[in-house]
């Protein structure tokens, strides 16, 4: 029951739910409603077990690195146990942890019966429960839920790095029906996403199909076929050797070997029609920026191979006075400078009018000789090629070189028959699409018929 006095709120507490003197935890409702509700602190026990570094390393156990938002564990490598600083806890079989921190974004973890214990800092909570009464996978379910991150949200406490204590953590409420409807419930979610994990896994056999596909077409040599550790003298084609430099030398080819495809092979310098970078207007000049023109960056490349927008525009007088440049819709844009180059080479078509930023190449092909989306699926399914003959190393970003970039060659058949290459491969991408978005599909529902099953 609420009073309205002007501007202010006066609450009035139920005697039962007032168990800490914390205007805070009051001052927010939350929308849940549910049956057979239960305290955490009444079903979790605290659990803190010292282990030191000597127990760590003679059991193979390994450090947390983090929980991630997914609520997916990841471990520290075993040899950082010897430099890591601080008091660890053990994590046992059959037990649940959150981080203190992130918590309130889904960062809970199950650690289930027959798993490997691990070791945790104080930032990780530690609790044990009876399983005879609690599933723990409903249990990390329930706490993951969009209603009760958005409750957990409003259990922090601190400025610089707002943490939910123990105390809270264990205060809140939630519904707890009996074991058997928990392991109903927990059944029907989980099969619904297995169902969607098997979408996803025939959508990477669909991947592994079209790269066999592709190199049987071009009659090029698979990977793990082409890098073979030799030792002694190393001898080079002198037909195939451009550059005097061992860097050079010792990288060609590696990823894929191109020497015995069944069609010739062309620069890609010799097949490029123009090849351009870009720039970045002067941020303090807050009239170059908001207007109706796109200004592209490598963080508009996020699965798309297919551009048809960009976060951020600028204006006319911006694409007047900074010096930037627009080009085409059908442009080639590529990733030249950026971290994600460590392990893909981001390449997109534009379908839209757009600058770009300085971490970018904009550029165009000779149609005559190579079709666009054949060039594009060849950079983006090989992209080691790419990677492994052009990258240099820097100490601040990756980046690729401009010149070995250039100099990369790539098998060309006739237009014909890349033509046909482009449908086979626009066909089995349809069906990964397909996939993807039935997986979705079955994941939303799962998600939406686990809160309606404990919610009213």
């Amino acid at each position: 029951m609420e009073t309205t006095i002007g501007y202010k709120y006066l609450r009035l507490i139920p005697n039962p739910k007032f168990n800490l003197w914390d205007v805070k935890r009051y001052r927010k409702s939350s929308s849940l409603t549910f049956e057979n509700v239960v305290r955490l602190s009444d079903i979790l026990t605290p659990y803190k077990n010292n282990v030191s570094k000597e127990e760590m390393i003679e059991n193979d156990w390994q450090i947390i690195k983090k929980i991630n938002f997914g609520g997916e564990l990841f471990l520290r490598d075993k040899k950082e146990i010897n430099t890591y600083k601080g008091k660890l806890n053990l994590v046992p079989e059959n037990a649940l942890i959150y981080s203190k921190i992130n918590v309130r974004y889904g960062c809970i973890y199950f650690n289930e019966k027959g798993s490997k214990p691990f070791g945790v800092s104080t930032e990780y909570p530690t609790f044990l429960f009876d399983e005879t009464k609690i599933n723990g996978f409903f249990l990390k379910k329930v706490l993951r839920s969009e209603e009760f991150k958005k409750l957990l949200n409003t259990k922090t406490s601190g400025i610089s790095k707002a943490r939910v204590k123990q105390d809270e953590f264990l205060s809140i409420e939630i519904p707890l029906p009996s074991l058997d409807e928990q392991d109903i419930i927990i059944k029907a979610y989980q099969e619904e996403i297995l169902k969607a994990k098997k979408l996803e896994l025939k959508s990477k056999k669909i991947k592994h199909k079209i790269e066999k596909y592709f190199l049987d077409e071009l009659g090029i040599v698979k990977p793990n076929e082409a890098l073979k550790v030799k030792t002694g003298l190393s001898y080079v084609n002198y037909d195939t050797l451009s550059k005097w430099s061992i860097d050079h030398i010792n990288k060609r080819n590696k990823g894929i070997d191109i020497s015995k495809s069944k069609y010739n092979k062309e620069k890609i310098k010799d097949l490029i029609l123009f090849f351009e970078g870009g720039k970045t207007p002067s941020k303090s000049r807050k009239d170059f920026w908001g207007g109706d023109i796109f200004w592209t960056s490598p963080k508009d490349f996020t699965n798309k191979t297919i551009l048809d927008k960009a976060i951020d525009t600028i204006t006319q007088l911006a694409l007047r006075d900074a010096g930037v440049k627009l080009f085409p819709k059908g442009t080639i844009l590529s990733v030249f400078r950026s971290g994600i180059l460590k392990h893909s080479f981001p390449t997109v078509i534009t379908e839209i009018e757009t600058t770009i930023n300085q971490d970018l190449k904009a550029y165009s092909l000779n149609e005559e000789l190579i079709n666009k989306y054949y060039y594009l699926y060849f950079v983006n399914i090989f992209k080691s090629y790419v990677l492994l003959n052009a990258s240099k190393k820097s100490v601040t970003v990756e980046s690729i070189n401009t010149e070995d970039f250039l100099d990369l060659q790539i098998p060309i058949p006739p237009i014909s028959k890349q033509q046909v290459i482009v449908k086979k491969i626009n066909d089995l991408q349809s069906t990964i699409k397909r996939n993807k978005t039935y997986s979705k599909s079955l994941q939303q529902q799962a998600e939406q018929e686990f809160e309606k099953a404990i919610f009213n």
